[in-house]
């Protein structure tokens, strides 16, 4: 008897390579921790003491700071009466005040994770040897960043907690959780690349980590300069003209919304004001509303722009050889 030919089910080489790509794609994580450095960092860095001490020592700073606010607001229950208003007054900046204080310590924090990522490659002089391997520059600085931002991610997260007790008060919305936790993961994000922006310049750790704290440090110095102008401009005469108006408060408008702390607390602001989270129709200087962008969609935008700015400017950096 003559056997029926079996059907086979074979594969193009093209089909396969297409069906391998679109798995990669559908595990991210997988193809990050495919990356040797980010799988030796995080090795290296939840084995050390520090890291433990470090993440108590930020979640005490915060409760410690919250129990003060909320011990000063207590007192004045028998004011309010506790009723539901000041409730959620009290929640609302229960809220904030976690918020911003996670902020100043994550753009404290962030550099410091990163200054000395490339700079201790080279003063144990690995760096050479890095370089000598298949490894690329491309996987060395997102593999150093990469180990950085999901340390700085455990940190936020392990914070939630303490900012859910606002929920327990009232208040507080998911919309206003939702931009918080943005912001906070942009603002963790773009620190760590700063310092390691600053790693690929410098040759010593010392001087890299005073150059990305000097940077951090002057966005404070630019909270005063953006208040004196503010005073200045309100100070002018009101008889500029519509056009000139609107272009101050858009211009002095961005200036603020590039500011983590400004943002957060002008984005709370018009979220109580307006009960918008997207825009807000009230200007600075101008008497006709118009409408801008609220101040952390600017801040989202700007600060992923600068990142990958510096990271581009990183990879050719460590790419280069050096003189």
């Amino acid at each position: 008897m003559n056997a029926e030919p079996q059907e086979t089910n074979l594969e193009s080489p093209a089909s396969i390579v297409k069906r391998k790509k679109a798995l990669n794609w559908r595990d991210p994580f997988k193809r990050m921790l495919d990356n040797p450095v980010i799988l030796k960092e995080l090795r290296g860095r939840m084995r050390d003491r520090q890291a433990f001490v470090l993440l108590t020592v930020y979640l005490g700073a915060i409760a410690v700071f919250i129990s003060i606010v909320y011990a000063l607001l207590a007192d004045q229950s028998s004011y309010g009466g506790w009723d539901p208003s000041f409730r959620q007054t009290v929640g609302k900046v229960i809220f904030g005040a976690v918020v911003l204080l996670e902020l100043l310590l994550v753009s404290f924090i962030g550099p410091g994770l990163t200054a000395g990522a490339i700079t201790a490659e080279r003063e144990r002089q690995t760096f050479d040897l890095l370089r000598t391997t298949l490894l690329s520059a491309r996987s060395l600085v997102l593999g150093k960043l990469g180990s950085a931002f999901t340390y700085m991610f455990l940190l936020i997260l392990t914070a939630l907690p303490i900012q859910s007790i606002a929920f327990l008060l009232g208040g507080v919305g998911l919309g206003e959780m939702v931009v918080s936790s943005v912001m906070l993961l942009v603002t963790a994000i773009f620190f760590c690349t700063l310092g390691i922006f600053f790693s690929s310049f410098m040759k010593r750790t010392l001087t890299a980590t005073v150059s990305s704290y000097g940077a951090l440090l002057s966005s404070f110095l630019f909270i005063i300069v953006i208040f004196f102008l503010i005073a200045y401009l309100e100070a002018l005469p009101s008889k500029t003209g519509p056009v000139f108006e609107l272009m101050v408060s858009a211009s002095v408008w961005f200036l603020i919304s590039t500011n983590p702390y400004l943002a957060a607390i002008f984005t709370e602001v018009i979220l109580v004001e307006e009960q918008s989270l997207f825009f807000t129709k009230n200007s600075l200087f101008s008497n006709s509303p118009i409408y801008l962008p609220s101040p952390w969609i600017i801040y989202v935008v700007v600060y992923l722009l600068m990142t990958m700015l510096m990271i581009f400017i990183s990879i050719r950096k460590v790419r280069r050889p050096d003189r």
